[in-house]
């Protein structure tokens, strides 16, 4: 049961203090069953209703009148009293609950539910009303001040301690008291008792030394602990007062004389009510202190997160430090500071003369929201920066003192003690400062990136709206003038620990381009793609380009591994193809891990495998052993955006020189014209050492090759790794050619040598070009070749073969050069030479060697230039020879002609007549038509 007092009329004594000898005529004291007396009195005058209800079941009320007015007229004691009592189930302000929730049969919703019974807490012994509140997640607490909603008693001091005991494993707990309705405050702070009382708000801090009823907020279980709220009054909400531990201390003081009088209007409600939450945070999450008394924040490591004002209150004039240190962690870090590193914005060290290394990680940092939240105070709003977030680029040890808007001067920073900017064992350090954020100035910000999702990826914070320190250090200072949970300060960043460790040695003058050499045989390392996030797509690059070059001596081989491998977001498999045997990239090929053997230092680089997707796949992890001693591995990316990172676009593996047989054979080829004969199996040791080994054509200098190979081509590829099938004709046999020049490849299907006539593949040089030939739009010029080779790109050719099955096959080169264009006007035949062009294929419009002029193989395509009429010695005569020499001849010929007709002329006797004439008389003579039978 509780017990109602309802005070309609009062008068007692004269009230004169709420704090010494404040009823001198006599007062009126309430008094509980099983509660210590406490001494608190009221008097004066009172023509409102005051209501009092009780804790326990019984209540004394002792009215003691020490002096009573002489005048009639000026009477000082009457009053009027009524009481009642009520069930605990009526006083649902005081303990929650209400009726059950009840369904309207007309509607499907449900009223509206009503609040759960509260948990006052469990009350000191001893005590008056000092509770202590616990696990408060799995319970509705209340704080009330005693006797709420009614009269509190006077000369108390209430303590409501809050712990939380069960706190789940890597979380920290922070309990939170607030009161959004603002009609259940009402804590007098005004000592007038007449007139009308100015307008219902929460006064804090030294506003309530009027009355002196308050309530102060612990940020921890005793009242040694930072006081990170105090207030009274009422009508408005009271924000949250959040601690930074697990415990809460909640104190209600009240003066020891009162008086019911109050100025209008009458509240008819009294005292407080607050709410308790429990909320639980990551236990490494820095987003609360551990130490009360030293905001201070280490966050070392070599990954990224985001940083956030404590999401605790903190008391007034509160600097927090957050050191942000980019370090392995996993190793013992080195005292030693590194110097700048010169690709980016240069600090300066000057302490140390040592050679220092430079350093491995940078701090970059992106802040995305300050806010500071108007004062209550209009006094203090007016004053410029009272809080304010420092960017420092170094170690600041200690907080620094600076309320103006600009602090970056030098005279500022003289003031700045020189132990708060020192490093590590007192090595002496440069410290810049390179922001200072104030409600009333906001240098920069990447504000853009809150608009970020699992769905949107807005453009990555450049550079010129973000920090990134010269050191692997850099600190933010947070100084906060008025307590945050009056005046809340929130600020985000974001923080990366750019890594700039790159394995093996600079080579060239790509960003990501190394060279790994000078390692003992069979030693197996480590590489991986770059972890500087300036190479992706959130760190702003478009596009990635590395290249890994492993150097081993003339007679070792490398031997690389790929044992993990990250191509999130893109659309491309990895398949072994069954023309080369080696792996190729089918799809979206915007992010490849390529394999180039380069056998010539001359000669671009050989393109091996292609992988593009990624764990989980079949083919890893990838071994590849080369056959020459030097191998390039490209990492190529392209149209990177702010989602792209080390973290989707990865790769790991390792490395190791080994020893295998060497081919001894020469592979370059070199002449105006010449053949080079494949067969399988190898016939002799050599060749057998020497197979899937490439072979380089080489042409003089402004020379271009022609390369005739017996076949059909089955795949194009261009050196962006872009495939198409030539032709649909399925190959007789297993075997293989491909042709690489600078831009191109082709996989050919070979014919035999007796079928050389028929299906003829035709490869050129890249630049030489005729309209007779057809093939693939021309590519843009490749950078890497440029840079790796000079401004024109490399006229060789590179030929390998792929034997499965036994054959022999014939490729055939012939140099070229160009024949000189001649303008419209021919005034260039003046400086032509004579035989510039002598001897020339015209279907490729080319000129070629004399040598191959009539050498017995037909180098042209046409076969021209062994044709008859420039090969015969005879037609080689010159012209006026080979006239005389027809003109005798001509001759010749009609002299016999005239001699023989002149002897036809002349008809010659028959052989019967002669033979008659050496007869004898006597002889008979036989008729000449005459037949013997």
């Amino acid at each position: 049961m509780i017990g109602q007092l309802t005070f309609d009329s009062f008068t007692l004594g004269r009230f004169v203090s709420f704090s010494s000898d404040g009823c001198p005529d006599g007062a009126l004291q309430i008094t509980e069953s099983n509660r210590p007396h406490v001494g608190g009195s009221w008097c004066g005058t009172s023509w409102g209703p005051a209501i009092y209800y009780s804790e326990t079941k019984s209540v004394t009320v002792t009215v003691s009148l020490l002096r009573l007015a002489k005048d009639q007229n000026g009477y000082n004691f009457d009053f009027r009293m009524e009481y009642k009592s009520l069930t605990k189930n009526s006083a649902t302000v005081r303990y929650g609950g209400g009726d059950p929730t009840y369904y309207d049969l007309n509607t499907t919703a449900p009223s509206i539910q009503p609040e759960n019974e509260y948990y006052l807490g469990d009350l000191i012994t001893g005590t008056y009303c000092s509770r202590i509140f616990s696990d408060c997640d799995r319970k509705d607490c209340r704080l009330q001040s005693p006797n709420f909603p009614g009269l509190y008693p006077r000369n108390v001091t209430c303590y409501y301690a809050v712990r939380q005991h069960e706190i789940p494993e890597g979380k920290h707990a922070l309990i939170t008291v607030r009161q959004s309705k603002g009609q259940l405050i009402s804590i007098r702070s005004q000592s007038a008792l007449y007139g009308t009382a100015s307008s219902r708000e929460l006064k804090v801090w030294n506003a309530c030394d009027d009355v002196q009823d308050y309530v102060t907020v612990y940020d921890g279980y005793t009242t040694r602990d930072p006081i990170i709220l105090k207030f009274c009054g009422g009508g408005e909400a009271v924000p949250e007062a959040i601690s930074s531990g697990h415990e809460l201390l909640v104190e209600f003081s009240t003066s020891p004389f009162g008086t019911f009088l109050h100025p209008t209007p009458v509240q008819s409600l009294h005292g407080f009510q607050l709410e308790v939450e429990v909320k639980f945070v990551d236990q490494h999450s820095p987003t609360f202190i551990k130490n009360k008394r030293n905001c201070e924040f280490w966050i070392r490591g070599t990954d990224k997160g985001v940083l956030e004002n404590p999401l605790h209150s903190l008391p007034a004039n509160t600097t927090c430090l957050y050191h942000l240190q980019g370090i392995d962690t996993s190793v013992s870090p080195s005292p030693i500071p590194f110097r700048p590193l010169s690709r980016y914005p240069d600090g300066v060290w000057r302490q140390s003369r040592l050679p220092l290394p430079p350093p491995r990680y940078r701090v970059w940092l992106s802040v995305i929201k300050f806010h500071v939240a108007g004062s209550r105070d209009l006094q203090k709003q007016e004053e410029m920066c009272r809080s304010s977030l420092k960017v420092w680029d170094g170690q600041v040890w200690t907080g620094t003192n600076c309320n103006d808007l600009f602090c970056s001067s030098k005279d500022k920073l003289k003031n700045i003690p020189k132990t708060s900017l020192t490093g590590p064992l007192g090595t002496s350090r440069n410290v810049t400062l390179l922001a200072r954020y104030c409600r009333e100035h906001i240098p920069r910000t990447c504000d853009h990136s809150m608009l970020a999702n699992n769905t949107r990826f807005p453009r990555p914070c450049s550079l010129a709206e973000s920090y990134l320190s010269s050191g692997d250090s850099l600190t933010l200072e947070l100084q906060v003038s008025d307590s945050t949970a009056l005046r809340p300060v929130h600020f985000r960043a974001l923080y990366e620990f750019v890594d700039l460790h790159q394995d093996g040695e600079p080579y060239g003058i790509g960003a990501c381009a190394r060279k790994f050499t000078n390692v003992v045989q069979n030693i197996q390392q480590k590489f991986q793609a770059p972890r500087d996030i300036f190479l992706y797509g959130r760190g702003g690059a478009k596009n990635l380009s590395c290249v890994y070059r492993f150097e081993a001596q003339k007679d070792e081989k490398i031997k690389i591994t790929l044992t993990q491998l990250v191509f999130k977001q893109r659309q491309c498999k990895t398949h072994l193809s069954t023309n080369s045997d080696r792996l190729h990239c089918y799809g979206n090929t915007s992010a490849t891990v390529r394999f180039f053997e380069v056998p010539w230092d001359d000669v671009p680089a050989v393109p091996r495998d292609c992988l593009c997707s990624g764990n989980g796949a079949s083919h890893l992890p990838f071994t590849y052993i080369s056959t020459s001693n030097v191998v390039e591995l490209r990492f190529d990316v392209t149209g990177m955006n702010s989602s792209d990172d080390f973290t989707t676009l990865f790769f790991e593996g390792t490395w190791q020189f080994i020893r295998t047989p060497v081919c001894t054979k020469s592979l370059r080829k070199k002449g105006p014209s010449g053949e080079i004969i494949f067969r399988y199996p190898s016939e002799s040791p050599d060749e057998l050492n020497c197979e899937n080994y490439p072979r380089v054509i080489i042409p003089a200098p402004k020379k271009y090759l022609y390369v005739k190979i017996s076949g059909v081509i089955l795949k194009h590829a261009s050196k962006f790794g872009n495939e198409s099938n030539i032709s649909p004709t399925r190959c007789g046999t297993s075997n293989r050619i491909t042709v690489h020049t600078a831009l191109y490849s082709a996989v050919i299907c070979p014919y035999i040598m007796s079928s050389r006539r028929h299906n003829l593949v035709e490869v050129f040089s890249e630049g030489w070009s005729i309209s007779s030939v057809n093939g693939p739009n021309p590519l843009p010029v490749d950078k890497v070749e440029i840079d790796y080779l000079g401004n024109e790109l490399s006229k060789t050719i590179v030929v390998e073969f792929l034997g499965k099955e036994s054959g022999s096959y014939s490729v055939s080169w012939l140099e070229l050069s160009r024949r000189r264009m001649v303008p419209p006007n021919g005034l260039e035949l003046l400086w032509i030479k004579a035989d510039e062009c002598q001897y020339r294929c015209p279907e490729l419009d080319a000129c070629i060697n004399a040598s191959v002029w009539c050498n017995g193989v037909e180098d042209c395509p046409s076969g021209i230039d062994e044709a008859l009429t420039h090969c015969s010695l005879l037609l080689q005569l010159p012209p006026l020879y080979l006239f005389l020499g027809a003109l005798g001849i001509l001759l010749s010929s009609v002299a016999t002609c005239a001699i023989a007709w002149k002897r036809c002329r002349r008809r010659p006797q028959s052989f019967l007549q002669t033979r008659l004439k050496s007869l004898s008389s006597d002889t008979a003579i036989i008729d000449e038509k005459g037949i013997i039978c």
